[in-house]
């Protein structure tokens, strides 16, 4: 591990650099926080530099100048792995990260969410918001820079790029699950905000059919996400009224996981709205689980749970 955190802050080659950062995620998420900790400061150190353009092999003359043309295609390369190792810390180090350190890393990759930015910059910045939303205590991220970060993920839903559409969701409800508190003054905006990629979806020309859906199935299980985060105020009865005929969602099938977690939620409470729904929910249980579309085998066993509970035939 020591080896590939030198190689992140001193080497002068991004593609050798690039492979470190990959090599290290594997490492961190193998070893777990016990073999990170003691080097997580340096790593840290080294990620923040590499998003802020100030590691060696980006400031260095010279640094890969042999890759003439290609260096645009190692620097894409290099900074998809840098995000992904930032999530990857954050998995594995959680709260042991600490404030500073996860406001650095929102910081260095703020740049890449700018409006001028090519999309696939775009995109990966907000994936990258996203997971330490997922991954970071919410002190330290989700209701630390709820004010920043949901005007920007609600804002990018309308960009044209589904790639973006598709994590600009997907961290809307991240962000609003995490952050209950902060979400209830925004739930209707950001409902708002994700419900046009569904109708685009819907209407969305051939060659952009899968691209649009993946984005409108993220919407869905954001949506699911805002409810799940605050089952008593969210409106619940609205969104399973929009989610459940969809389902089962196909080109992001893992999220129907995120379906059956709102709806085993709404079971635990006694919501009102699984009942309203009561024929939809089984009929959306039994086709997701006759059409084995719920991979985690938690999400399949409650789904199964819950379809006998509401009375369904199992599956």
């Amino acid at each position: 591990m020591g080896l590939l955190a030198r190689l992140l802050s001193e080497d002068t080659a991004k593609s050798v650099v690039a492979v470190a950062c990959e090599s290290l995620n594997e490492l961190v998420q193998d070893v777990g926080p016990a073999a990170l900790l003691p080097r997580l400061k340096q790593i840290v150190e080294a990620t923040v530099a590499l998003a802020s353009n100030q590691a060696p092999c980006q400031t260095l003359l010279g640094a890969d100048e042999e890759d003439g043309d290609e260096d645009g295609d190692h620097d894409n390369v290099l900074m998809d792995n840098v995000a992904d190792l930032c999530g990857g810390l954050c998995k594995v180090a959680g709260g042991s990260i600490g404030a500073d350190a996860a406001d650095a890393l929102f910081r260095a990759f703020s740049r890449f969410a700018q409006p001028g930015r090519p999309a696939s910059d775009r995109a990966m910045a907000l994936g990258c918001f996203a997971e330490l939303c997922v991954e970071l205590p919410p002190p330290l991220a989700a209701e630390r820079h709820f004010a920043t970060l949901q005007p920007l993920f609600s804002a990018a839903c309308r960009d044209p790029s589904p790639a973006v559409t598709r994590n600009a969701a997907f961290g809307l409800g991240a962000l609003c699950k995490a952050a209950p508190v902060p979400a209830r003054a925004v739930v209707a905006e950001a409902l708002q905000a994700l419900y046009p990629l569904v109708a685009k979806a819907d209407a969305a020309p051939e060659e952009r059919r899968s691209a649009d859906r993946a984005a409108a199935d993220n919407a869905l299980a954001a949506m699911c996400r805002i409810c799940a985060g605050d089952v008593a105020s969210a409106p619940c009865d609205q969104v399973l009224g929009l989610v459940l005929p969809q389902l089962p969602l196909l080109e992001d099938a893992g999220e129907n996981a995120t379906v059956v977690e709102l709806l085993v939620a709404l079971a635990a409470t006694g919501h009102a709205s699984l009942q309203t729904h009561a024929d939809a929910v089984r009929r959306a249980l039994a086709q997701c689980l006759q059409q084995e579309k719920i991979d985690e085998k938690l999400a399949r066993d409650q789904a199964m749970a819950l379809l006998q509970q509401l009375g369904g035939a199992p599956a």
